[in-house]
């Protein structure tokens, strides 16, 4: 109580630093606000995209498809597509367009961006779930193919995420375009359609100038308090204390029904974390249903298990052994697992959890550790990019719905544990001549993992935003993306 009334202090004297409460910006200009850092338009085949470059990306750079404000696939850079009956064959047919730096978009360039992000020295983060795509060709002006080795009915969703959004030199084709930097602000501007007759009639977004910026959550949520900002994203679990402690006025916070990864990656570096049975104890440890309770957060699930439903498996989600067991006879095994561990191997140092900032992550650590000191365990709190870390925290929202992302991101790929089973089994469904006999290796991949437990599942991810009740067109989805595109502002 309060650590909730310092946080609610200290935002509203943020709140009249910002000019004081109670003042509205122009009525035809939103500000927005994605927290993390400042945005910048990155390029992402070398680097990995923060939340607010993301952000960026998608207001000034569309892929050849995007999502709707319900996290559905929507035509973008493409106006149609197919596939063909073998499914090795994406074809896509594009609109005319031009660059924001005036060229005509051409099937060339944009086969040329997208093979860019599959190219051996790419560091896109989504290459490792494109491994199906064999090349990608230009066939004519307009129309573009994705040659695929294999199969994959979650392409869409892929192409509509911002690693893979087209650009040409490093120009993209709106739906806005950046105009200025004011501060710590970047202005966006609409993309006018000029009437060439050469090009497609391009439909204006409803808010025509956006004022963007990727801030602190206490800064964020501060400027929304103060009325001089109208929309935050971004939020997460590290977060949610300084959003719930600004008191803000019911069905402003919104929560998104993520599906994701939040857990502890197990990093493999000491002889404890090495032992699956040790793993597994550490899971089994944890009063999940209490953690989750603590945050008051409606409708947080806690989950034990690495998949959120059966997705593209063709079994049901694999949940650990113990799971059906009584909390009270988990913590007795994992203690009794433990003692002989220590009886063993001597008194393990405290186990070092790597977390990111915010004061959610200190609510969460001081509830992790609670139950492991009950069966035996000491732990420590390091940096999320500590070079030393034993478990690492996994709070990623998932990119498309295909158990492929949630088996390769806790792999042996990934740096966690390696269960060979699981990896073969993994290897073995990206090169699958069907989907049948994919989602069999996918379900052999989901069972090793279990057992394996080289990743400790807490819950799903928690993504909130703020959104004033002067916006429509925002709404709760699986991916949390809410294009701005979307939004439309009702004026006075």
């Amino acid at each position: 109580m309060i650590a909730k009334r310092t946080i609610h202090a200290a935002l509203l004297i943020a709140c009249l630093t910002l000019n004081g409460c109670g003042r509205r910006g122009a009525d035809d200009v939103l500000v927005a606000s994605v927290i993390g850092t400042a945005p910048r338009i990155a390029d992402p085949d070398r680097t990995l995209l923060t939340g607010p470059d993301a952000e960026l990306i998608r207001t000034t750079r569309q892929g050849l498809v995007a999502f709707d404000a319900n996290g559905q696939v929507e035509p973008a850079l493409a106006e149609s597509w197919t596939f063909t009956k073998d499914g090795l064959s994406a074809i896509f047919r594009l609109r005319r367009l031009r660059w924001a730096n005036g060229g005509e978009v051409t099937g060339s360039e944009v086969a040329a961006s997208l093979n860019r992000a599959i190219a051996p020295g790419s560091h896109n983060a989504l290459k490792p779930l494109l491994a199906a795509i064999d090349t990608v060709v230009g066939m004519t002006d307009h129309v573009v193919e994705i040659r695929l080795k294999a199969p994959r009915p979650n392409l869409l969703e892929l192409l509509a995420q911002p690693e893979l959004a087209i650009r040409n030199r490093g120009s993209g084709t709106g739906p806005w375009v950046m105009a200025d930097n004011e501060h710590d602000a970047i202005i966006l501007h609409s993309v006018k359609d000029d009437n060439d007759p050469e090009t497609d009639v391009v439909t204006p977004p409803p808010i025509a100038k956006v004022v963007m910026r990727g801030e602190r959550a206490g800064i964020a949520v501060a400027r929304f308090m103060a009325q001089r900002g109208g929309f935050v994203t971004g939020g997460t679990l590290g977060d949610w204390p300084i959003a719930q402690a600004a008191q803000l006025r019911s069905g402003m916070i919104r929560f998104d029904p993520a599906e994701g990864l939040f857990g502890l990656a197990v990093v493999p570096e000491i002889a404890m974390m090495q032992d699956a049975g040790m793993r597994a104890a550490l899971s089994m440890a944890i009063d999940r249903d209490t953690l989750v309770a603590g945050f008051g957060i409606a409708r947080w699930r806690a989950i034990d298990r690495l998949l959120p439903a059966q997705l593209d498996s063709a079994q049901p989600p694999v949940s650990p052994s113990w799971s059906a067991a009584a909390l009270t006879d988990r913590q007795a095994e994992a203690r009794r697992r433990i003692t002989a561990w220590v009886a063993t191997h001597g008194t393990p140092a405290p186990l070092r959890i790597a977390l990111p900032k915010g004061p959610g992550m200190k609510i969460l650590f001081a509830r992790i550790t609670a139950d492991w000191r009950a069966v035996g365990l000491d732990a420590v709190r390091v940096d999320h990019d500590a070079s030393n870390a034993d478990l690492r925290l996994i709070d990623e929202v998932a990119p498309n719905a295909s158990a492929n992302w949630y088996l390769t991101r806790t792999g042996c790929g990934a740096g966690l544990p390696c269960a060979a089973t699981a990896d073969a089994a993994l290897k073995a469904s990206r090169i699958a001549p069907d989907l049948v006999h994919r989602s069999i290796e996918i379900a052999t991949a989901d069972a090793a993992a279990a057992e394996g437990a080289a990743y400790i599942p807490l819950a799903w991810p928690v993504r909130w935003s703020l959104v004033d009740f002067a916006l429509t067109g925002f709404h709760e989805n699986s991916f949390a993306v809410h294009p701005l595109a979307e939004l439309r502002l009702q004026r006075n």
